[in-house]
């Protein structure tokens, strides 16, 4: 039998927890070419969520979905995005004669797959000077697309913090000096670098300051999630109660990945009903599996993120005086200052105006296997 868990993939259908409120609210943003930016820690579900959004829209709107995340560089950023647009047509069974004539500047090649499906390429070994060119094509094309075939278009830049390595604020300031004028296109900027794209969409001296409405993302309600894991148990034919189901949710944060991951171990070591032994041994299970990756994570830090992650471990009131004297933390400036660390290396997030440790399980780990 198929495990009834998902995690460390998007998912979507019968894998996928509720947000029907995210669903409704972000499809009639996208019917309205109302930018958003969508934001939240890693694990908690973007990707997922917005492959689900455009699997609900209808073949009136034509998605088109840019992992930046996978790029490293302009040329690679033009590839992937160009690569994206042919491929939002190859899946609407468009003629690659038509994808082709597209783009001027830059030619593509297609290819048949073994399964009968095409393949776009394209080779973009020229200057500096030619990738900024075709870059300010690339860029026109989903308002073209959206006036030639009068219909709305909608680009979804996941993980949209990682252009700010490529040319700086320069680079933001590029995009946005041409997207700023597409009236028939939807922009869907997503990150889960949280300190940089906050910063890149609140900070009055950058590019995309006030261009989008802003989205944070929240974890999933324990109600929600309780009940998406007794059906998901018992389409994998197992039961579980709602008492232990709730105990895995507050282990895991509410975050899915974790909830999923967790889950999926239980499922597959449980018998016909899941109980709390289960739970614990799951929970052991991933503890020992991620015993090295958690090793390297608190070796990489400094003495003081140690001390910082170990009274976070105990308290979200971190710079309270009395917090600073029990875990001998310094001075504010000094927690701020390991803090700031903490959340570029995406182990600390702040949420609410506390500071938490992201991982459930390596807060579990940190607990078991530091002084604390």
């Amino acid at each position: 039998m198929v495990n009834p868990f998902k995690y460390g993939e998007a998912v979507t259908g019968e894998y996928f927890c509720n947000r029907t409120r995210e669903i409704r609210e972000l499809t009639s943003y996208i019917e309205a070419a109302q930018n958003v930016f969508i934001y939240s820690d890693r694990r908690l579900g973007k990707t997922s969520l917005i492959k689900v959004v455009m699997k609900a829209l209808t073949r009136e709107v034509i998605t088109i979905y840019v992992d930046v995340h996978r790029a490293s560089s302009v040329a690679q950023f033009l590839e992937i995005y160009s690569k994206a647009i042919s491929q939002a047509f190859l899946a609407r069974k468009e003629k690659v004669e038509r994808i082709a004539n597209f783009f001027s500047r830059i030619i593509p090649s297609f290819a048949v797959e073994k399964d009968g499906s095409w393949r776009v390429s394209f080779d973009f070994s020229r200057t500096k000077t030619s990738v900024e060119r075709a870059l300010e094509e690339v860029y026109e094309l989903p308002e073209k697309i959206a006036e030639d075939y009068k219909r709305r278009v909608v680009v979804i830049f996941d993980e949209f913090q990682e252009i700010s390595q490529f040319d700086g604020k320069q680079f933001e300031k590029k995009i946005r000096s041409f997207i700023q004028h597409h009236s028939e296109v939807c922009y869907i900027f997503m990150g889960s670098k949280t300190h940089i794209i906050l910063e890149m969409f609140s900070d009055s001296g950058r590019a995309f300051y006030r261009s989008a409405k802003v989205y944070p993302l929240p974890p999933i309600c324990t109600e929600e999630l309780v009940n998406f894991m007794c059906k998901r148990f018992k389409s994998g034919s197992k039961k579980i109660s709602n008492l232990l189901a709730k105990n895995i949710v507050e282990l895991s944060k509410n975050i899915p990945y974790y909830v999923q991951m967790l889950s999926s171990t239980i499922w597959l070591n449980a018998e016909d009903e899941v109980k709390d032994c289960d739970t614990k041994n799951a929970l052991e299970e991933i503890l020992l599996s991620q015993n090295e990756l958690f090793y390297s994570w608190h070796d990489f830090c400094s003495p003081h993120q140690r001390a910082v992650l170990s009274a976070l471990v105990k308290t979200d009131e971190i710079f309270s005086q009395d917090s600073r004297l029990l875990c001998n933390l310094g001075s504010s400036a000094s927690v701020q200052t390991s803090l700031r660390a903490l959340v570029k290396n995406g182990l600390v997030t702040k949420y609410n105006g506390k500071y938490h440790i992201v991982d459930p399980f390596f807060q579990i780990w940190l607990t078991r296997n530091m002084a604390i």
